[in-house]
């Protein structure tokens, strides 16, 4: 599979990333041709369809840990809820604390929790981020911590992953 972009040539530009399989790129690009509006900008061969993805999530945990977002063990059940939650990808999701340590070790993040920490933190919290409440009724100042790694992982992920499809636009 390879995923590449074209913008439709118009006043305003968009960009697109699509993934498709080797066999249909040539007959693809071939109909792209065919249109003088659309221009490819870039292309790449990419065999794990989900390792920008995986890259976008490890290097926001690398960005938390070294800014000192994420305190306590406990901090990556929030990255874990944003997953499960559909807000990284709706495809992603881990039944238990085991599977995404097990995902953690595979993308290559470092310092991963235990997993009674994340079982424990996930006993405490309720609802749905953005507005996530915590039984252990922690102060308005650890609540607001807490909702924000969560908002600061989100904000590093899609940073990051603008960085790759901004990288992928330029080659050419």
């Amino acid at each position: 599979m390879g995923p590449f972009c074209f913008a439709k040539s118009e006043t305003r530009m968009k960009q697109i990333v699509i993934e498709i399989d080797d066999e249909a790129f040539e007959p693809f690009m071939g109909m792209l041709r065919l249109c003088p509006s659309v221009k490819v900008v870039g292309t790449s061969d990419d065999t794990d369809s989900c390792s920008s993805r995986d890259r976008c999530v490890a290097m926001a945990i690398a960005e938390l840990q070294q800014n000192d977002v994420i305190r306590y063990a406990s901090d990556y059940t929030f990255i874990m809820l944003l997953v499960n939650q559909g807000m990284i990808d709706k495809k992603l999701f881990y039944t238990t604390p085991l599977d995404f340590i097990a995902y953690l070790n595979q993308i290559g993040v470092n310092d991963i929790p235990g997993k009674s920490r994340i079982y424990l933190m996930l006993g405490l919290t309720c609802g749905k981020y953005p507005e996530w409440t915590f039984s252990d009724k922690p102060g308005a100042g650890e609540t607001t911590r807490r909702n924000n790694v969560a908002r600061q992982f989100l904000s590093a992920y899609f940073r990051n992953k603008r960085t790759i499809a901004e990288g992928l636009a330029e080659k050419k």
